[in-house]
């Protein structure tokens, strides 16, 4: 049985902010996991957070925006000038961390190895 169920879903279907609503908890999952292994219980969150929060999923963005194919760019694009994205204003940082995640929750869906050899080169260019 697998933990996670597969997605009766067509992403190309799906509401943008949708797509970044599970690009979001699929990227904390994500983050959670790839610290465990090396940071003291006590530092789990603080470090955690540098990478979940809008700062790091925009500086994520940046340092992957190179390997995308034009349709993950249009899925980023459509993430950034989503609703929700604009529900914030014109803070950049927040509309930018919205592409990220909708990326993510596309990759999620249609590409899970794409999704893992983005998010490992994401992660050693972090630091």
């Amino acid at each position: 049985m697998r933990l996670f169920p597969e997605p009766n879903v067509n992403p190309d279907e799906m509401s943008i902010d949708s797509l970044a609503y599970l690009g979001d908890a699929v990227f904390n999952l994500y983050a959670k996991l790839y610290i465990l292994a090396d940071v003291k219980v006590t530092d789990l969150h603080r470090r955690s957070n540098k990478y979940v929060s809008r700062q790091g999923q925009s500086k994520l963005l940046k340092s992957i925006s190179h390997l995308l194919d034009e349709k993950e760019k249009n899925v980023v694009q459509r993430g950034i000038n989503s609703k929700g994205a604009r529900k914030h204003g014109n803070d950049r940082l927040y509309m930018e961390s919205t592409g990220f995640e909708a990326l993510i929750g596309y990759l999620y869906l249609t590409n899970k190895k794409r999704l893992s050899e983005i998010l490992k080169f994401g992660f050693e260019s972090f630091e």
